[in-house]
């Protein structure tokens, strides 16, 4: 007799090294949405402030780097306005670490969730990426407000090429989600990383040109600089809101199949140790 039974999944021991299983994140979709709301509650929940700390965070760390490195320092801007300088790189590079940090703890800080049910283990690390994604999105207001005051008073010069901020973004979170899936795995197993790649992580912002403008690093280090996705990224969305030069397109596309690896090896190497992993965190 014929078994006609049909099954929705299927868990085997070993696991292939492309089967992604993308479509089940579509069937999560609610839960997926759940984690984002949480995100964003848990994020500033029992605060004074409550959801202003995501204008007031930037704000602060703005004023400081103008402070510190526009006064004190006296690190060139490159003529553009130094608030609007510092915050369009604290912007850029305060969503990629967000996203790297909020995804590299994955297995650790959810295992209690991930040993009792089964759900898609990449809903976790992407609920984390679009909850940052929000953020970014409502904290752009902040730095359209100012520009457009600046625009009005000291006539900044804009071009078209500040419509591909959505593609920045995208190219963020992806560098951000694609590093942080691959860390991860090595985190769950050894846990003194953590340290290590924090104090790597803070020297990777000093690597990317969040307080000074590419124009300063000398010409031996230029091309491991513009290798940094974070550089691309930050220097393309600059030259869109104050620069009339054209954007190098050359280095763009460089960046896109960078994130695109980064995201592929991530997502495989997540999938393929999804399961195994839970048995040493």
């Amino acid at each position: 007799m014929k078994n006609n039974e049909s099954w929705d999944w299927e868990i085997n021991a070993g696991t292939k090294w492309f089967d992604w299983h993308l479509r089940e994140i579509i069937s999560y979709k609610d839960l997926l949405f759940r984690f984002v709301r949480r995100n964003l509650i848990a994020s500033y929940q029992q605060t004074i402030l409550g959801p202003f700390w995501v204008f007031i965070q930037p704000a602060l760390t703005t004023l400081v780097y103008y402070l510190i490195f526009g006064k004190v320092v006296k690190i060139s801007t490159g003529g553009i306005p130094p608030v609007l300088f510092y915050l369009s790189g604290i912007l850029f590079w305060s969503f990629f670490s967000d996203c790297l940090n909020g995804t590299m703890y994955t297995f650790l800080q959810n295992v209690n969730i991930f040993s009792k049910v089964y759900f898609p283990r990449l809903v976790v690390p992407v609920s984390n990426v679009i909850s940052h994604s929000i953020r970014i999105s409502i904290q752009l207001l902040l730095f359209i407000l100012i520009y457009l005051y600046n625009w009005v008073t000291m006539g900044l010069y804009c071009n078209y090429y500040l419509l591909l901020t959505p593609l920045l973004l995208l190219l963020t979170a992806g560098f951000g989600l694609g590093a942080g899936l691959i860390i991860s795995v090595f985190t769950a197993k050894y846990r003194d990383l953590d340290y290590a790649l924090q104090f790597i992580l803070r020297l990777f912002m000093f690597a990317t040109p969040v307080v000074y403008p590419a124009s300063i690093v000398p010409a031996r280090y230029q091309l491991l600089f513009w290798l940094n996705p974070l550089t691309v990224v930050t220097e393309t969305f600059r030259a869109g809101y104050f620069s009339q030069e054209p954007v190098h397109y050359l280095r763009l596309a460089f960046c896109v199949i960078e994130v695109l690896f980064l995201l592929v090896v991530g997502i495989t190497l997540f999938k393929k140790k999804e399961l195994k992993i839970m048995d040493v965190v």
